[in-house]
């Protein structure tokens, strides 16, 4: 491959996360690239410490590019033979394979790229395919593009395989052959190959770098599960999620998107996951946001940053916009693929910014003296059960809680990669009680060794599955009340907890697992408005939420009578 003086690519991304963060390109910018931009400049202070759990490698960072400019355009008509990345993608591949664990390894083992159509991610999907075959280091590196069909799952194969077979300098640097299906690596025994779900089954799968593209058509994660479970053997193995947003369905990209979300918010730490989410703006109290308009040319930027490089694209989107404004069967499919816009959005309950400046530390010490009372959730019992205690101390909300999982749920999460169950357990966060199915004696005995050690006045329960338990607990003289599992006993439990923690008047401790069960909170209402949490539209747990509701619900009954203070507007 041609010797060239490679540009300065840190800084290049550098400058693209601060023009991000730029106030004056608010339109070009939505706001999770806003978020990414602000996580990276975080991420490279945080590698400088002395005990950061990762460091940032610039060789590494511009090797990558480097690689990535001496490979040939394969498809359309270009000014220059090879490829010269923009500055999005540039950001991707810097953060993805500069950050290094203190092993040398990449610090991020799975990556989402999400983003509109043809914004050349199946391009970057074929470099980052090869660079892991021909440069990563790995004995016998096994890559493999997945998807629901072999076609689909070909689309990034056939790229990488044209820009082999282009690059006479590739194939005799790495000793490369292109086959029809497949292509082999003599100098380090790897291979690279196109899979579909039907052949995911087969034996002999060890994948180093799984790309797994349009993450929305899969309609179940079985795929996934295969290909993450085949991969335990590796070391450093790279999952690659490529998408462009699609129609609701049961599959793994809605608890993908969300969990992304959360990532860059700040609210889960997945120091393994890297993401990058393109899209126009969604309305958001929340996040300050509001909607952009399907039919605003500038902000169509938001989810197509190669628009200001390609006219080609930007013609091509303004053609669809037309037929959009007056094709309504047409209007939904432009929102998802040429605007990233989900075809549906849940709004969470809530309001995430003021609920994390709740932060402060409950004083367990201090709060023993005061009277509690407790919520009790066991509607799982294949995954998570919670049990919290609530204070409410002079109008001002705390609380504390102990999560118990079987030891099923923990390796079913670590081997899904996203929720940290492994990581709570050992912080104490998370209890593991039974191995399939939680066992209920653990749960128990806490609840009384509770009552022993703190004034717990009562404690309200969800009544599903839980007889024996309440039966075994009002035997050992605990308080138990059941907590009706609607909007008449959850509205006002509901109404306490906002007013606190909107009003600053709440403390939870900073608890990343009620952080989290928070985050996925979804409310749903009767015909009087009166609210109650709808754990079947929650993209994910929330037990941990309703049982301090239902802590919430019983101190209320258990609180004197509060002074009404009206405002009154002068």
């Amino acid at each position: 491959m041609a010797d060239a003086q490679p540009r300065d690519f840190v800084a290049i991304a550098k400058g693209y996360a601060q023009k991000a963060l730029d106030p004056k390109n608010r339109k070009r910018f939505g706001i999770w690239m806003r978020f990414a931009a602000q996580r990276f400049l975080n991420d490279l202070e945080r590698a400088k410490a002395d005990d950061a759990p990762f460091k940032f490698d610039e060789w590494h960072a511009t090797d990558v590019c480097d690689f990535a400019e001496k490979l040939p355009h394969v498809e359309g008509t270009w000014d220059t033979p090879t490829i010269v990345l923009h500055e999005s993608h540039v950001f991707f591949l810097v953060q993805l394979f500069g950050f290094r664990k203190l092993d040398g390894t990449r610090r991020f083992t799975t990556a989402l790229f999400a983003i509109a159509r043809k914004n050349a991610k199946s391009t970057l999907a074929s470099i980052i395919s090869l660079y892991c075959l021909t440069c990563e280091g790995e004995v016998g590196p096994q890559v493999i593009t997945a998807a629901t069909t072999y076609d689909q799952a070909s689309i990034v194969f056939k790229v990488a395989k044209r820009m082999v077979e282009k690059t006479t300098d590739l194939r005799e640097a790495f000793s490369l052959e292109a086959f029809a299906k497949a292509i082999a690596s003599y100098e380090n025994g790897g291979s690279y190959k196109a899979l579909h779900a039907k052949a995911s089954t087969q034996d002999g799968l060890n994948p180093s770098c799984t790309v797994l593209d349009e993450l929305h058509a899969h309609k179940n994660h079985d795929l996934l599960n295969v290909l993450k479970s085949a991969a335990g053997a590796r070391k450093n193995p790279l999952f690659l999620y490529l998408t462009t947003e699609g129609y609701a369905n049961p599959g793994p990209w809605e608890e993908e998107r969300e969990f992304a979300k959360k990532v860059l918010r700040g609210l889960i730490e997945a120091d393994h996951y890297l993401a990058l989410y393109y899209a126009v703006d969604e309305k958001d109290e929340d996040l300050g946001t509001e909607a952009d308009d399907d039919f605003d040319e500038e902000a169509y930027h938001k989810a197509n940053p190669l628009m200001e490089v390609n006219p080609l694209l930007l013609d091509e989107i303004r053609k669809l916009a037309i037929e959009a404004k007056d094709k309504p069967g047409t209007h939904a499919e432009f929102k998802i693929k040429r605007l990233n816009r989900p075809s549906s959005v849940s709004k969470g309950w809530v309001n995430l910014t003021k609920w994390r400046e709740c932060k402060r530390e409950v004083d367990l010490e201090w709060l023993r003296k005061h009277p509690c009372c407790g919520g009790l959730d066991l509607s799982s019992t294949t995954d998570l059960a919670s049990f919290r205690l609530v204070w409410d101390i002079k109008g001002e909300i705390y609380t504390h809680g102990w999560r118990f999982v079987p030891s099923s749920a923990v390796r079913r999460r670590t081997l899904r990669g996203l929720i940290p169950y492994a990581g709570w357990v050992l912080k104490g966060l998370l209890i593991e009680s039974g191995d399939e199915a939680i066992d209920y004696a653990v749960i128990e005995q806490k609840i009384i060794e509770v009552h022993q050690t703190f004034n717990l006045q009562s404690v309200g329960y969800d009544g599903w599955n839980a007889a024996q338990t309440v039966q075994r607990l009002r035997a050992a003289n605990v308080q138990m009340e059941q907590f009706i599992q609607g909007p008449k006993s959850y509205h006002p439990a509901m109404q306490a907890l906002e007013v606190a923690y909107l009003n600053g008047r709440f403390v939870h401790g900073n608890d990343p697992i009620l952080n989290w069960n928070a985050s996925n909170m979804v409310a749903r209402q009767d015909a009087n408005l009166n609210n109650a949490p709808d754990k079947r539209k929650a993209a994910e747990k929330i037990d941990d939420f309703c049982a301090l509701l239902m802590g919430v619900g019983r101190t209320q009954l258990h609180a004197p009578p509060r002074k009404l203070v009206l405002a009154v507007a002068g």
